[in-house]
């Protein structure tokens, strides 16, 4: 397989993982730093047996970085749950993904890559398309229809800049580093990271509440980290062929995913576009058309 077909079957996986993602937000997590919690723990469930069949390579001082980095990326996954918590799954996709931008400045500076007009044209059209998909619109009895910006864009202004910042370090480490053991390094590393988490009394009575709340919850756990597990073990193999720049990129595909995903399994369970909080009006659908419109075409020019 080449790197595209790596970057787009993660992209798919991610899509599906944020939408349970979501649901759980709404359904079963207390909050999302417990949720955070639950999913490191579950995490694991991948890792060890990884780790008792590939082995632990430990590599100084790379194994250290990757440690760090797995333990850094919950910062941003808090922003995330936290975008998450205030706006639909499929507006969460889209914003998500001005991050490459930050990656392109980011691999031309410390990775050497080359930064062409056309890829500056790309990331601006990336941008545009966020802004439009982030505007929302709310009854005013003096002028109709006004737009405000989503409340979700303040914490993705510091999701996009750690986020690019963990992707950066993750091509630097597979230099050095072979995919399954950049992954086993991280995974161990984002467990490290909720032990402050953990220490905090309130979130630990949420995780113990959690798994208290039955099978479905249980198994919407362990089905989201099955697909946030494929989606990161794809992504890392395409980093590892790619431009960390392009690969990146090809995530601009999620949030279009992301809402076919949701009218897909509505047709069979129309409950759960009630459950997402997900607007499926025309006007809505329109709005989120002409966004992803803007960046599939910011993807072309990157690409």
């Amino acid at each position: 397989m080449d790197w595209l077909s790596f970057a787009l079957l993660g992209t798919l996986f991610f899509s599906a993982a944020g939408v349970l993602d979501k649901l759980m937000l709404n359904s079963y997590a207390g909050s999302s730093k417990g949720l955070i919690v639950c999913q490191a723990l579950a995490q694991q469930l991948f890792t060890i047996p990884i780790i008792l069949i590939i082995g632990v390579n430990f590599i100084y001082p790379q194994s250290i970085w990757a440690l760090i980095a797995g333990s850094f990326q919950i910062l941003p996954t808090l922003f995330y749950f936290k975008a998450m918590q205030v706006e639909e799954v499929s507006k969460v996709a889209a914003l998500e993904y001005v991050y490459p931008v930050f990656v392109l400045i980011g691999s031309v500076f410390f990775l050497g890559e080359n930064f062409e007009l056309r890829s500056c044209a790309g990331g601006l059209l990336l941008l545009v398309g966020s802004v439009l998909i982030s505007t929302r619109r709310k009854d005013s009895m003096s002028s109709g229809v006004l737009s405000s910006l989503s409340p979700a864009i303040k914490p993705f202004m510091f999701y996009w800049i750690l986020t690019a910042i963990y992707f950066i370090s993750m091509k630097y480490l597979l230099i050095t580093f072979d995919e399954w053991h950049l992954y086993t390094w991280s995974s161990l590393g984002s467990l490290m990271g909720v032990i402050p988490l953990i220490s905090i009394q309130s979130t630990r009575h949420e995780v113990v509440g959690y798994f208290e709340k039955g099978n479905l919850a249980i198994g919407a756990l362990i089905s989201a980290e099955s697909l946030q597990f494929l989606g990161i073990i794809f992504s890392i193999f395409a980093y590892g062929i790619g431009s960390i720049s392009v690969v990146t990129s090809i995530g601009a595909l999620q949030p279009i995913i992301t809402i076919l995903l949701i009218i897909a399994v509505g047709l069979f369970m129309p409950g759960l576009i009630d459950a997402l909080k997900e607007n499926m009006g025309r006007s809505a659908l329109m709005q989120k058309a002409l966004s992803f419109a803007i960046v599939i075409a910011g993807l072309y020019f990157i690409y």
